[in-house]
């Protein structure tokens, strides 16, 4: 079915967009499925384990009484939420006599205490007896835990259900040793690592909370995306094309990936994570902005039908009801509700969309190749000729089919998603797992082979001698340690210094080569303009058509025949930066930290998931915080270097006719979240931030960007500005570089705009207005007098 045809069906769901809703109106939560469904049995090759505390885990059975302590006392309990309930004055009620703090704001002091520390519910409970043994007997402070969080307004019900590990069948308690015949863990002794567990949001409540705390910069944003961030996912291709007859649109992006909790059982947390299209980047990966719609705990892989159904069937409805939000003003918004896509590893997706291993035949879920063995490894050979694209009519289609066969096409049955998404349009491949820690990766391994031991550490040398801005937060590695590098890594890397890399330490021919997959990356990574990518898909169909001339026949895997359908992935979705899983994976190491206790881990997850939400506050940035308003520091400033320069300083504002009579001076300066330093600023660190590309019209490179080094920042007469030593360009090219080798002229064009050269030798010093500061860049040696420069796009994408 074509991508127009399945909107256009879509479509007709929209004309209920129109249904009058209460403010903030939210459905009960959701009960689990309780159907049974298939084992799926296997574990990511890359899991590592988060550091948590969970030395020893215990079976339920064998220490019931932790989870029940909250239960003991609830007398006293009972009667101050009944005093809370009647009169509501818990916000005005003092805690005890001659006490300043109602009992409320003790209670949130308590809540957010006890998140600061990162304890769980027996830890808080021992916190809450101990300031109880301090303070007067007549203090109001709650004896248990579930009132402690009732009087913040935080839901602590019971949402969790269990399943069997090995057949998910449902068990009305963790004790049931009764599942299905014919489980080898049937009438056994159900300890904890044979327990799977679940938890299902309400949909609407978790969006309605986000939209609240929101509200005031997702309809700015809608409005400024095509100004600000013209390749971002509102005005690629989808979003655009998504139904809806209202104004104001919430458009969902999914996703879910796993991390180990504990060692004894093996258990992993997959948590469903969403976050909103309209709020901007990078609010919109902010902790407080990404929602969590459901979770699984156990020791295999989740049932897609278990932990997916009843969050598509919510979803599904939010489709024809929209939700309703009552603004700051007072006034009641509509919203309809839609979803933009859904993203994984490759290993998930093959597990959450129900098709084929990536290492197996038929694995692309976009188009029909078929793939050959060679050495019973199945390889994807390039071909002239494009294979047919797979369409959603195929997926609904053939996975309703009954074969004799275990696929068709490499789709293996159903999946809920299918009734929320256009299959594949709305599968977006990842290019964090598929390019940084995936086919880049790979790359590494085959340089390491095919170089001389010294060029390699010679080309390790080199990388750590390059210093990143601060906002990076680390510092590159040697190359010869790849193998411990953290994926960011392999992306600075990748985005930053590969050419420069390749052009002095790898043979001509090959550096060429691995040029051409550069451009194709690094233009999908971020764009100014969609007409960037036009003739794109070129530059990997060279790449991918001569791979085997340098590394071999086995180097066609899965993943490089992937790279094909980024072009159009990016042309739907946006450029792969606003895509990418470095946050979700962020978030998702910080989710474990929510895994406490040694059992009913998943209850503690969602429990600590709400109260942090219900801590959040509401936002208060607007657009031009982010992106614009100018801040100038004056703290940490080293007034002697100031001083050293003051007579060039002199110099240069005579011959701008400035009077610097009363003039300040700052040693920091911010635009919107983009922080840069300057020299006279004293606690830079390692990171180097005070280099930076200055406009410059009058520069005679195509550019019209010189490299400098901000000395320090000054105002004079109500303008502020820096005071630099600005470099002069030289005019070298790429194709200079790799002088045995013809290099294509849109190639060289290409990396002539994403990277300047300069004789460090030569500069002068210059008094320039701050709005002529384009970005923070990274500087690299290239020889004797020249250094090459590249400027950071995106640099918050790591956090």
């Amino acid at each position: 079915m074509k991508l127009d045809s399945k909107l256009d069906e879509l479509q007709m769901h929209s004309h209920h967009n129109d249904v009058d809703e209460t403010e903030n109106q939210t459905s009960p939560m959701v009960e689990d499925s309780r159907t049974c469904a298939q084992n799926i049995g296997y574990q990511l090759d890359d899991e590592k384990y988060y550091d948590i505390p969970d030395e020893t885990i215990e079976s339920p059975s064998e220490s019931d009484s932790e989870m029940h302590d909250d239960d003991d006392d609830n007398d006293g309990d009972d009667d101050i939420l009944e005093f809370i309930n009647i009169f509501d004055v818990h916000r005005e009620r003092i805690l005890y006599k001659s006490c300043k703090l109602t009992i409320y704001e003790a209670c949130i002091e308590i809540v957010k205490l006890a998140r600061e520390l990162n304890l769980n519910k027996k830890q808080i409970q021992s916190l809450l007896n101990g300031l109880r043994n301090l303070l007067p007997t007549e203090n109001k402070l709650p004896r248990t835990v579930p009132c402690l969080l009732k009087i913040v307004n935080i839901d602590c019900s019971k949402k969790v259900t269990y399943y069997c590990r090995e057949c998910f069948h449902p068990l009305l308690s963790v004790q049931q040793s009764v599942c299905t015949y014919g489980c080898s863990l049937n009438n056994q002794h159900r300890s904890f690592k044979n327990l799977s567990e679940l938890v299902i949001c309400d949909v609407k409540q978790e969006i309605a909370k986000v939209v609240n705390r929101y509200s005031n910069i997702i309809r700015e944003y809608q409005n400024e995306t095509n100004i600000i961030l013209p390749g971002d996912v509102l005005n690629a291709q989808i979003y655009k094309n998504l139904p809806s007859t209202k104004l104001n649109k919430l458009t969902l992006m999914l996703h879910t990936d796993g991390a180990p909790v504990t060692k004894v059982g093996g258990k992993s947390l997959w948590p469903i994570q969403c976050t909103l299209v309209e709020i901007p980047p990078p609010l919109r990966d902010f902790m407080d902005a990404t929602m969590v719609l459901g979770a699984w705990l156990g020791g295999t892989h989740p049932s897609r039908d278990l932990l997916w159904s009843k969050i598509v069937e919510q979803i599904h409805e939010l489709f024809k009801t929209g939700i309703t939000i009552t603004a700051d003003d007072g006034e009641k918004v509509m919203f309809a509700i839609r979803a933009q896509l859904v993203t994984f590893d490759l290993p998930a997706l093959a597990q959450n969309c129900n098709i084929i291993q990536f290492n197996g035949y038929d694995a692309c879920p976009d188009c029909d190749i078929h793939g050959i063995a060679i050495e019973r490894q199945v390889f994807y050979p390039f071909s002239k000729l494009p294979s047919t694209p797979k369409t959603d009519r195929d997926y609904m289609t053939f996975s309703l089919q009954k074969s004799m066969v275990k696929s068709i096409k490499g789709i293996k049955g159903p999946t809920p998603l299918t009734r929320i998404l256009i299959f594949p349009d709305q599968i977006a491949k990842d290019y964090m797992h598929l390019v940084c820690s995936g086919h880049f990766k790979t790359l590494i391994t085959y340089w390491e082979r095919i170089l001389l031991p010294d060029v390699f550490d010679q080309g390790s040398n080199y990388l750590i001698s390059i210093i990143l801005p601060h906002s990076f937060k680390y510092q590159f590695i040697p190359l010869i340690q790849y193998h411990q590098w953290k994926t960011k890594m392999f992306r600075d890397f990748l985005l930053y210094v590969l050419p420069i890399f390749v052009s002095l330490f790898l043979p001509d021919s090959l550096a060429l080569h691995f040029l051409h997959y550069f451009v194709y990356i690094r233009t999908l990574y971020f764009y100014d303009h969609v007409t960037e990518l036009d003739g794109i898909e070129n530059l990997f169909n060279y790449y991918y058509e001569r791979i085997t001339d340098y590394y071999g026949k086995k180097s066609q895997l899965c993943t490089l025949h992937l790279h094909l359908h980024l072009k159009d992935q990016v042309l739907k979705h946006g450029a792969l930066v606003f895509t990418s899983c470095f946050a979700r994976e962020s978030y998702i190491g910080q989710s474990v930290k929510w895994c406490l206790g040694r059992k009913y881990i998943l209850e503690q997850f969602i429990t600590w998931y709400s109260v942090d939400r219900s801590l959040a506050l509401k936002n208060s940035m607007k657009l031009n915080d982010i992106f614009y308003e100018e801040k100038f520091i004056g703290n940490y400033i080293n007034m002697l270097l100031i001083q050293n320069y003051q007579d060039k300083l002199n110099i240069c504002s005579i011959k701008k006719k400035m009077n610097l009579t009363g003039s300040n001076f700052f040693s920091r300066y911010s635009r919107g979240l983009k922080l840069f330093h300057s020299r006279a600023y004293t606690r830079s660190g390692y990171g180097i931030s005070y280099f930076v590309s200055i406009s410059n019209e009058n520069c005679l490179m195509k550019r019209k960007t010189c490299f400098s080094d901000v000395l320090f920042y000054f105002d004079c007469d109500d303008r502020h500005y820096a005071f630099v030593k600005k470099y002069k360009c030289i005019n070298f090219s790429f194709s200079d570089a790799l002088p045995t080798v013809s290099v294509p002229q849109f190639i060289s064009d290409k990396l002539n705009f994403y990277y300047g050269f300069y004789n460090y030798k030569q500069f002068s010093y210059k008094i320039i207005p701050v709005a002529d500061i384009s970005n923070k860049v990274i500087n690299m040696k290239w020889s004797n007098d020249t250094f090459v420069y590249t400027d950071v796009v995106c640099e918050r994408e790591h956090d």
